[in-house]
């Protein structure tokens, strides 16, 4: 009867840890912010925009989804709690849960490269923070907004400026420049020293280059998509703005060839993807409302459920380190 028990158990086991790993997809999945029933949802697509699926399906506003590095699981912000927060499903949508305990205002997460922490930034003090997954260890990291963590996992870029809320409830978003923080020295650095009304940074694959949307020069021009190496050398515009119409919010794709982007169309955003090597954009959504916030997974790059050495688990331990000692915890 024992090992009748024993046998039972390992099966469910076995079962329970298979039906985790069945439910990363088989397929290149994209995920994205949808406005198209006037609600804020998220849905997923294939890369060439073809089955488009809503997947929360709930009053609530839920935005700005992004792929654990496994695939098994959708970071995403929701208000379903009554404030801005984080909040993680299952691929499919199912299986909803809060990352903390005590919503207090989160927005805009990024996953750690071997996805045991993750970073975000908090409304309410404009300022970016990093937390276990679990939501414990969370630690204010710097100043700024929009955190992108970089894959090789020492680094995480972000927009950074004197933010301020004015009395009318809009944030004010001064000269904005992005800026990239070693996690392990806490030493900060402009990407491109002296220039300003760069948004929305994103790392590509091999962290070698950073992806941005700018103004340039132009304050108060409409801004283009740009890729700068790591070190602010080789940059080059990759998307220009067409008629007055601004590109922004660019996501790199898994193998690093190619992105997606934001553009205008008829007053409302959609989605574009472009190939690196000078293809033509095409437009992967179509339906009125707001489509943004992409975020793109391909099981052909995901990284193994182990974490790697030379990854974050390393910077983690030692940055978390760093900060019990000035506590004292």
């Amino acid at each position: 009867m024992k090992l009748l028990c024993h046998a039972l158990s390992t099966f469910l086991i076995v079962a329970s840890v298979s039906a985790v790993l069945a439910k990363t997809p088989e397929t290149a999945k994209i995920v994205f912010t949808s406005r198209r029933d006037g609600n804020f949802e998220i849905y997923s697509m294939n890369p060439d925009g073809s089955d488009q699926i809503n997947l929360t399906q709930h009053r609530a506003k839920d935005s700005a989804p992004v792929w654990s590095p496994t695939g098994e699981q959708i970071l995403f912000t929701s208000d379903r709690g009554g404030v801005d927060d984080l909040y993680l499903m299952d691929p499919d949508g199912t299986n909803v849960r809060q990352v903390f305990k005590k919503l207090i205002g989160r927005e805009f997460p990024t996953w750690s490269p071997d996805g045991k922490a993750l970073a975000y930034h908090r409304f309410h003090t404009l300022s970016i923070y990093t937390a276990s997954i679990d939501g414990k260890d969370e630690k204010e990291l710097t100043d700024g907004l929009w955190p992108t963590w970089s894959s090789n996992g020492s680094e995480i870029a972000f927009m950074a400026g004197k933010f301020a809320w004015a009395d009318n409830g809009n944030l004010i978003v001064p000269q904005v420049r992005v800026q990239i923080i070693n996690l392990q020295t806490h030493v900060e650095e402009a990407l491109l020293p002296g220039e300003i009304q760069m948004f929305d940074p994103t790392w590509a694959p091999d962290s070698a280059q950073i992806a941005f949307s700018w103004r340039g020069k132009a304050v108060g021009g409409t801004m283009g998509i740009h890729v700068v190496n790591r070190d602010g050398s080789g940059l080059r515009k990759l998307i220009d703005p067409e008629n007055g119409t601004a590109a922004f919010n660019p996501t790199w794709s898994p193998d690093g060839n190619a992105l997606i982007y934001n553009k205008g169309t008829g007053g409302v955003r959609d989605l574009f993807k472009i190939t690196l090597d000078g293809g033509v954009p095409k437009q992967l959504t179509h339906r009125r409302g707001d489509n943004f916030n992409a975020d793109w997974f391909d099981p052909a790059f995901a990284l193994p459920v182990s974490p790697q050495p030379s990854l974050l688990t390393t910077t983690w331990g030692k940055l978390k380190t760093q900060d019990d000692s000035k506590t004292g915890n």
